[in-house]
C-alpha cells in the first residue's frame, strides 16, 4: 500500500454542527417548534468548536434535559472555561460526565479497564457490572440484568458508547481518555504499569499474549485490593487459535488476590484444572473458563456462594459439573454452549432458584434434570431436551412464563402422548423470539404422533424466528404458514424427509428469510407453496429478501403461483434479493422470471437445469435486472452455451440484454462448461472467479478489453487451453490471481503497441502452479508503480522476472519460490520498502546474484525467509540488514552448519524470532553467533532430525520461548524434567515441544 498525503479535515460549520447537535437532542422531533430551545442549542453548538464528537455527546445531554433551565445552566456552566491543557480533555466530555447520573458514571469509569479500541459486547459489560456491584436490587422488581441493559442504552443514546464496525461497542479513543483520567488509580492497564501504581488498584486488564509467563504478573503480588481480573484480546488476535500461562498465575498468584469479584481465564488453553485455593476467593462474583480445556471443575468451587455467572462455552472437554452444584444459591447465569463432551446436568441444578439464564445449546446432555421447573426465576432457556424419564417432560416448560429470548425443544420424539405437549403452553410464552423444535434423525415411529406433537406447539404470535428439524409428520398444520404470525422474518425446515407440500409460505407478510433443506419427499413446489390456492388475494412473500433450497434430491417442478404473468398482482418474489439453489439434481423446469430485486444468484449441484433438454423459459422474458452477483457451481452440462441458462434457462441466447447490475460472476466446478456467451460478459462486472473449469475456453482479447470495469480475477484450474495472457487489457485491475493453468506460457504487460501499458491501480499480483509458464512480458521495467504485493511460485519452467523491480517503490511483499530454473532475480537490488521477503527452492539461483539486491540496506525489511545454497553467501558476508527481525531458515536441505564466529548471525543485534525449519542435514547451531542475538526472544527448530543437542555455549539470555518440533534427537534430550540436558533449558520462560507447553 503507497504512502498518501494526510489529509487534514475542516471542523464542521456552525451549521451543520447545530444539525448534528439537534439530531442527538431531538431525534425525529420537530425542534423548531421550540424556537427557545432552538436559540440555545445554537449557542452552544457554537461551543463544539466544529467537532463532531462534542456535538454527538452534547446532543445526547441534551436530550434527558428538554428544558431551558437546564439547557442555559449547560450552556453557562464554568467547565467550558477551564483550560484545556489542564487536562487534555475536551470541555464538552466533561460537561457530559458531569450531568451524569452517579449509577451511570460509575458504570462508565468502570469501562476504562478496556483498551483503546477494544470491541465489548453488551451482555459481557452487564455481568461485569454487576459483578462489581455497580448496578443494585431495585423496588420496583426489575431485575438487575434489566436495571445494567437500561444504563448501558443511556450511555449508548449520549455516545459515550458507539456502535462498532464489525460487531459490539467500542468508546472513542477521547472518551477512553476520559474514563481513564477519572479513573486513574484505580482502573489500569498491566502493560508498562509499575509496582507502586498497583496497590491501589482496583480493577486490572491485560493484554492476553500466546505465552503469558509468570513474570508478566510479577507486579500483581502487590495488589491486595485487586477486583478485577481481567484478559482482554483486540481485533488482531482475537481469535488466535491458542494462548497460554503460566501454572504459577493459577497457583500463586490468583490465590492471593482475596478482593477478587472478576476473574476470567477464558481462551488459555493449557487450563486444564483449577487449584483447590480457587474456593478461598469468596468475594468472586464472576468466573469465565470459557475456551479453556478444562476437564472438571472441583467441587470447593461451589464453596463460591457469591457466585453470580459463570461461564464455560467451548470448554469441549468438559465431562461433568460438581455434584454440589445447588450451593451456587446467588449464581444467575451459567453458559454451557458447545461444551460436546457434557451429557448430563446434576440433579442439584433444580436448587438454582436464582439461576436467570441457562446455555446448554450445542451440549450432548440426554435430557434435563428433573424438577426443573423450580427455576421459577429462569428468563432464558436456550434449549429443553425432553427425556424418556416423566420428570423431564415438555410439561416442566410450562413453569417458565416469562422465557424470552431462545429457545431450542430437542428430541421431541420422547413425548409419549401428543397431549403432553399442550403442557410447553408456548402460546402464552410471549416474550420468546426465536424457538426451534427438533426430532432425532432416526425414522418416525408414528407420523400421525408426530403431527399432532407439531400442532400443539403452536407457538406464541410474537416470534420473529422458527427452525423445524427431522419433523416425521407428512404434512403440516394449519398454523405453520398462517398470516397471523405476522412478525416472523425467519423460516427454516431442515430434514422433513416425509413431508410432500410446503407450508403457504407465501402469506406471511414479515417473512425475510427462508431456507428449506433436504425434504427428500418433496417433487413440486406448487401453488400451496405461496397460499394462493385460487382463493387468496394477498400478494405473496411480500418481504421476502433471502431464499434458499439445498437438498432437495427429488424435487422437479418449480410452479408459478398464478399471476406472475405480470397481472395484478405482480411477481411472486416481489423484493427477493439472493436466491441460492444447491444440490437439487432433477430441478428441470424453469426459475421464477421476474425477480426485480435479485442481487445475488448461486446455482450449485443442479445439473438437469442446466441441461438444454430443460430449458423452456424464452429470451423475451427475462426480468433479472439488478443482479449484482452470479454463482455457478458444479455439475453444468453441455447444455450451458450461455450464462444466461443459470439465470433463466435459455437456449439461443445471442446476448446479455438489460444486465447492467451485474458485478460478481463466480464460475466454480463446471468441469463440461465450454464457452462463454457469443458477445462476451457484462461490461458491469468488478469480479470474475473462474475456479475447477478445465475446459472453458477464455474470452478473446476484444471482448475482455470490454470489461473495463474489472478489479478483481481470479483463475484457478481452469481454462486448459489459455497460452498467453495479457494483463494490460485491464487498465483498472486491482487483483491477478492466476494458479494451476497447467499451459500458461507467458503474462503480458505490453499493449499493441508494443509499450508498457500503465498498470497503476494494480495492487495484488499472485502466480502459483503454472509449469509452463516461462516469463513476464514487459517493455522497459513494471508498469505497476502501487504494486503492493507479489508472489510467483510453483512454476517450474519460469527463467527470470523483468528487469527494474527496484522500482516498485509501493511493494511490501514479495515471496519467489519453487521456481527450480530461475537464473536472475533483481540484479539492480530489491525494491527499498519491502516488509516481507521469501525466496527459496530457487536451485539455479547462484550466490553471485545476490550480492546485487542490496539487502543490508533494506532499513524496512522485518520478515525475510530464505532457503537454499544462497544462504551461505549472506550470512558469511553480513548481507542482511542489521535492522531484521524475524528470520526463518527453510528447507537448506545440503547444509550442515551454520556459518559460526565472525561469518554468521551476529551482526543481526535487532533480530527478535529466529526460525529453522526442514534442514535435513543441519547438525549444529552456531553457540557463539546465537550470543550476539541479544534481542532473540523466540527460537523455534522444526523437522531438523540431525541436531543432537543445542549449543553447549547456551542460548540467549534474552530469549522468552523455545520450540522444538518433530526434532527427535532434541525431544529426547530435553524431555520436561526427564531430559538428560532438561536443565539446561530449564530457565527460559516458556517451552514448547512438540504438544507440551512448559511455562515458568
Amino acid at each position: 500500500m503507497k504512502n498518501v498525503p494526510i489529509q487534514f479535515l475542516e471542523p464542521l460549520s456552525h451549521q451543520d454542527c447545530w444539525l448534528l447537535l439537534a439530531k442527538h437532542a431531538f431525534g425525529n422531533e420537530n425542534y423548531s417548534a421550540n424556537s427557545n430551545l432552538e436559540d440555545i442549542g445554537k449557542q452552544i453548538a457554537l461551543k463544539c468548536k466544529g467537532l463532531p464528537l462534542a456535538a454527538q455527546t452534547l446532543g445526547g445531554l441534551l436530550r434527558c434535559n428538554i428544558d431551558s433551565e437546564e439547557w442555559n445552566r449547560i450552556l453557562n456552566s464554568n467547565i467550558w472555561y477551564l483550560p484545556y491543557g489542564t487536562t487534555d480533555i475536551l470541555p464538552a466530555l466533561w460537561l457530559s460526565y458531569q450531568y451524569l447520573p452517579a449509577q451511570l458514571k460509575r458504570c462508565f469509569v468502570y469501562c476504562s479497564v478496556f483498551p483503546k479500541d477494544y470491541e465489548f459486547e453488551k451482555e459481557d459489560v452487564v455481568q461485569l457490572w454487576m459483578a462489581e456491584g455497580l448496578v443494585t436490587q431495585t423496588d420496583n422488581g426489575k431485575i438487575m440484568e434489566s436495571v445494567a441493559r437500561k444504563y448501558f442504552d443511556e450511555l449508548l443514546s449520549r455516545s459515550l458508547f458507539q456502535k462498532s464496525r464489525e460487531f459490539g461497542f467500542t468508546m472513542h479513543d477521547l472518551i477512553h481518555d476520559l474514563a481513564m483520567f477519572i479513573s486513574r488509580g484505580f482502573c489500569l492497564r498491566l502493560e508498562g504499569v509499575e509496582s507502586r501504581e498497583v496497590k491501589r488498584a482496583r480493577h486490572l486488564s491485560y493484554a492476553r499474549g500466546e505465552f503469558d509467563v509468570a513474570q508478566k504478573f510479577e507486579p500483581l503480588y502487590g495488589a491486595k485490593c485487586l477486583r478485577t481480573f481481567l484478559p482482554t484480546s483486540l481485533k488482531t488476535n482475537k481469535y488466535r487459535e491458542e494462548f497460554y500461562v503460566s501454572k504459577k498465575v493459577l497457583q500463586h498468584l490468583l490465590p492471593s488476590l482475596r478482593c477478587l469479584r472478576v476473574l476470567s481465564l477464558s481462551r488459555y488453553q493449557n487450563v486444564t484444572e483449577l487449584p483447590d485455593s480457587i474456593g478461598n476467593l469468596i468475594q468472586l462474583r464472576y468466573l469465565d473458563l470459557s475456551h479453556t480445556t478444562i476437564e472438571r471443575l472441583p467441587g470447593v468451587l461451589c464453596n463460591l456462594y457469591n457466585l453470580q455467572t459463570l461461564l464455560l462455552s467451548n470448554c469441549s472437554s468438559l465431562l461433568e459439573l460438581p455434584a454440589n452444584i445447588r450451593k451456587l444459591i446467588n449464581l444467575q447465569k451459567l453458559t454451557l454452549a458447545s461444551c460436546s463432551s457434557l451429557t448430563k446436568l446434576p440433579a442439584g441444578m433444580r436448587e438454582l432458584i436464582n439461576l436467570h439464564y441457562l446455555d446448554v445449546s450445542g451440549t450432548k446432555i440426554e435430557e434435563m434434570p428433573v424438577q426443573m421447573g423450580r427455576l421459577k426465576s429462569l428468563r432464558q432457556l436456550t434449549a429443553f431436551v425432553v427425556g424418556r424419564s416423566a420428570g423431564s417432560s415438555k410439561g416442566e416448560l410450562r413453569e417458565f412464563p416469562q422465557l424470552q429470548g431462545k429457545l431450542a425443544i430437542l428430541k421431541l420424539q420422547n413425548v409419549v402422548d401428543a397431549r403432553d405437549a399442550l403442557q410447553a403452553n408456548l402460546k402464552d410464552k410471549k416474550d420468546l423470539k426465536e424457538l426451534e423444535l427438533a426430532w432425532g434423525a432416526e425414522d418416525a415411529d408414528d407420523s400421525q404422533k408426530e403431527k399432532d406433537v407439531l400442532d400443539k406447539l403452536q407457538p406464541c404470535l410474537n416470534l420473529e424466528k422458527l427452525t423445524i428439524r427431522f419433523y416425521g409428520g407428512t404434512n403440516f398444520p394449519n398454523w405453520l404458514g398462517d398470516s397471523s404470525f405476522s412478525n416472523i422474518q425467519v423460516m427454516h425446515l431442515s430434514d422433513c424427509k416425509y413431508c410432500w407440500l410446503l407450508p403457504a409460505f407465501g402469506q406471511l407478510p414479515g417473512l425475510k428469510e427462508l431456507c428449506i433443506e433436504s425434504m427428500k419427499f418433496v417433487k413440486t413446489i406448487g401453488v400451496e407453496f405461496y397460499g394462493r390456492n385460487g382463493a387468496s388475494l394477498i400478494p405473496p412473500f411480500q418481504s421476502l429478501e433471502k431464499l434458499e433450497f439445498k437438498e432437495m434430491p427429488e424435487w422437479e417442478e418449480w410452479v408459478p403461483s398464478g399471476s406472475a404473468s405480470g397481472g395484478e398482482y405482480g411477481p411472486d418474489f416481489p423484493r427477493l434479493q439472493e436466491l441460492n439453489l444447491t444440490n437439487c439434481p432433477k430441478l428441470s423446469r424453469s426459475l421464477p422470471y421476474h425477480l426485480p430485486c435479485l442481487k445475488k444468484l448461486t446455482v450449485s449441484e443442479c445439473e438437469v437445469l442446466h441441461d438444454e433438454g430443460a430449458i423452456t423459459t424464452t429470451t423475451s422474458s427475462l426480468k433479472y435486472r439488478s443482479l449484482e452477483e452470479l454463482k455457478i457451481e458444479g455439475g453444468c452440462q453441455k447444455g450451458l452455451l450461455s450464462l444466461l441458462v443459470e439465470i433463466g434457462n435459455f437456449v439461443d441466447i445471442q446476448c446479455l440484454p438489460n444486465y447492467n447490475c451485474l458485478q460478481r460472476l463466480i464460475l466454480q466446478n463446471c468441469p463440461t462448461l465450454s464457452s462463454f456467451p457469443k458477445d462476451g460478459l457484462p461490461t458491469t462486472l468488478t469480479a470474475l472467479y473462474i475456479l475447477d473449469c478445465k475446459r472453458l475456453e477464455f474470452l478473446p482479447d476484444e471482448m475482455l478489453a470490454k470489461l473495463t470495469s474489472l478489479e478483481s480475477l481470479w483463475i484457478e484450474n481452469s481454462c486448459d487451453s489459455l497460452r498467453n495472457f495479457s494483463v494490460s487489457i485491464f487498465p483498472k485491475l486491482k487483483k491477478l490471481d492466476i494458479r494451476g493453468c497447467e499451459n500458461l506460457e507467458s503474462l503480458s504487460f505490453i499493449e499493441e503497441g508494443g509499450v508498457n501499458e500503465n498498470l497503476s491501480h494494480l495492487r495484488e499480483l499472485f502466480i502459483r502452479d503454472c509449469p509452463n509458464l516461462m516469463c513476464f512480458q514487459c517493455q522497459g521495467g513494471w508498469p505497476t508503480p502501487n504494486l503492493n504485493e507479489f508472489t510467483v511460485g510453483e512454476c517450474k519452467n519460469f527463467k527470470s522476472l523483468p528487469e527494474g523491480i527496484h522500482t516498485l517503490t509501493a511493494l511490501r511483499l514479495l515471496l519467489v519460490g519453487d521456481l527450480p530454473n530461475l537464473e536472475s532475480f533483481a540484479e539492480g537490488g530489491l525494491p527499498p520498502n519491502i516488509r516481507s521477503l521469501l525466496t527459496r527452492s530457487c536451485e539455479r539461483l547462484r550466490a553471485p546474484v545476490v550480492k546485487y539486491w542490496g539487502l543490508e540496506g533494506l532499513v524496512s525489511l522485518e520478515l525475510f525467509v530464505i532457503g537454499g545454497s544462497i544462504l551461505e553467501t549472506l550470512l558469511k558476508e553480513h548481507l542482511l540488514p542489521t535492522t531484521l527481525l524475524h528470520l526463518v531458515i527453510s528447507e537448506c536441505r545440503s547444509i550442515q552448519v551454520l556459518p559460526g564466529e565472525g561469518e554468521g548471525l551476529q551482526h543481526l543485534t535487532s533480530l527478535q524470532a529466529l526460525q529453522i525449519d526442514e534442514c535435513d542435514n543441519l547438525q549444529f547451531l552456531p553457540g557463539e553467533g546465537l550470543q550476539h542475538l541479544t534481542s532473540l526472544r523466540r527460537l523455534s527448530i522444526t523437522s531438523c532430525p540431525n541436531i543432537q543437542f543445542l549449543p553447549e555455549e547456551g542460548l540467549p539470555p534474552s530469549l522468552s520461548l523455545l520450540r522444538i518440533l518433530n526434532c527427535s534427537a532434541l525431544e529426547k534430550r530435553y524431555q520436561n524434567k526427564t531430559g538428560k540436558d532438561w536443565a539446561k533449558i530449564s530457565h527460559i520462560p516458556c517451552i514448547k515441544i512438540n504438544d507440551q507447553v512448559i511455562i515458568i
